[in-house]
């Protein structure tokens, strides 16, 4: 074999090894990137002072006693009495003229010379106020409405005008007859819109019922002629009415401890107190809020918002990915006991044997999660099954493998690089921060430092 021909396989040769030794490394590599990306990150979280706002800002649905009157009659309508006015019994609210022989003679009248009163004036700069300062682009379609609630009041003003002229014609050049002047049976308060809730049931009523997107909303001012049988106003016979408001189950359970809520309705300048009862319906969740005033403010609304104030959570703000379950023992706080050099009740006193069978009394310091009046929650590894407990004042005994164990809520601490249980009293929570008490003993305080995510970690594990 040449020379050549050896140092061409030599060269080869070692082509493949460096081949082989840089996989290998390669492969190496590859194994530890994998497998510091799949461990999760330790992530430190730094207790903070904070508040949380806990009011329920929801969209009701007003409820009153309502009912629609119809018309007896066909013909041109002519009306009396403004949207909003409260009206007694036996008085005239509209006229209504069978052949338009007076209709007519309104007609002529030049109505550009009539001029609306200050008063007059006033009262729909209000409505356009009203309705500025309350506009939402996202409620659009309530421009409809507002075009209609404006007409009605300008058609209400010019009709008392025309009306007033009326009296001043000369009544032989109509056919008096067919013109009759309606008055109301009871006394309420007047309004003219109809939207299907004019029998709603507080007692019976189904979840879909509460819906502002399928709402509509008809005036009953939109023509001069209505037929025999048409709703022609609606009549609002009482001043208590209701707000029936969809909450969640959460809100629901807060609220179960209350007698009165204090609500702000459409940013008024004043809250209510008012009773409510929480009602579960087709699985979903409303508070059902009573008011007997300021319902002539809210006519010729359906829908309205509504801020429930609920007690401020002022406390200490961790993340709910931290806290975590422990199992401790559920000991009467009367075995507590002092030490001999601390007059503190930290310390349990436990009955053992010693070697020679003799029962002695040894005393141990357990690491204590939570205190109440009754009871003490304290860490079960600081026991064995076979201690007994004993309280050496009234000599009582307690087995240990008797004692009722109970789950508690906590945090891991790493102040001191160890991960420690800590308990927590938690006032509020959302869906990704917890409020719990502050100056709780045995828990957390601010600035203490926790663990992020409790699933990263075990009790008593160093943090390096």
């Amino acid at each position: 074999m040449s020379k050549r021909k050896r140092r061409k396989q030599a060269s080869h040769f070692k082509f493949n090894i460096g081949t082989i030794i840089f996989g290998i490394i390669f492969i190496y590599m590859l194994i530890h990137i994998f497998m510091a990306l799949s461990v999760e990150q330790l992530a430190i979280y730094e207790v903070q002072n904070s508040y949380i706002d806990t009011n329920i800002n929801t969209n009701a649905l007003i409820v009153r006693d309502e009912k629609l009157i119809t018309s007896d009659s066909s013909g041109y309508v002519s009306y009396y009495v403004r949207d909003g006015e409260k009206i007694g019994k036996e008085k005239t609210i509209y006229t209504i003229d069978e052949t338009g022989s007076v209709y007519d003679r309104l007609k002529d009248v030049d109505s550009d010379e009539l001029q609306m009163s200050n008063e007059a004036l006033t009262e729909v700069r209000t409505r356009i106020s009203s309705y500025e300062n309350y506009f939402d682009y996202s409620e659009f379609s309530d421009v409809y409405n507002f075009k209609y609630d404006i007409e009605n009041a300008v058609l209400e003003l010019t009709n008392e005008a025309l009306i007033e002229q009326l009296t001043a014609l000369d009544d032989t050049q109509t056919n008096v007859a067919t013109y009759k002047k309606i008055a109301t049976k009871d006394s309420g308060i007047i309004t003219y819109y109809k939207d299907g809730y004019e029998d709603f049931n507080i007692q019976k009523f189904k979840a879909s019922d509460i819906n502002k997107n399928t709402y509509k909303k008809t005036t009953l001012k939109t023509s001069e002629i209505i037929n025999a049988g048409d709703p022609v106003y609606k009549l609002i016979t009482s001043e208590n009415w209701y707000l029936v408001a969809p909450i969640t189950k959460n809100e629901a359970k807060r609220l179960s401890e209350k007698e009165y809520v204090e609500i702000n309705i459409s940013n008024s300048s004043k809250n209510l107190t008012c009773p409510f009862e929480s009602r579960k319906v087709d699985n979903s969740y409303f508070i059902i809020i009573t008011l007997n005033q300021q319902m002539v403010n809210y006519i010729n609304e359906r829908y309205i918002d509504v801020t429930i104030f609920m007690e401020q959570n002022n406390g200490l703000k961790i993340p709910n990915t931290s806290i975590t379950k422990k199992k401790v023992y559920k000991i009467p706080s009367a075995f507590l006991s002092n030490g001999s050099d601390s007059a503190e009740k930290i310390f349990f006193n436990i009955k053992k044997l010693d070697d020679k069978g003799e029962p002695t009394i040894k005393q141990i310091k357990p690491d204590i999660y939570k205190t109440e009046d009754e009871f003490c929650y304290v860490d079960p590894n600081d026991f064995s099954d076979d201690d007994v407990v004993i309280n050496t004042e009234t000599n009582e005994t307690l087995l240990v493998s008797a004692i009722d164990t109970n789950d508690i809520e906590g945090v891991y601490c790493v102040n001191q690089g160890v991960t420690a249980f800590r308990y927590i009293d938690i006032l509020f929570q959302d869906d990704e921060y917890t409020i719990v008490k502050a100056d709780t003993p045995y828990s957390i305080s601010w600035y203490d430092r926790i663990i992020l995510n409790q699933s990263t970690v075990t009790e008593n594990q160093i943090i390096k």
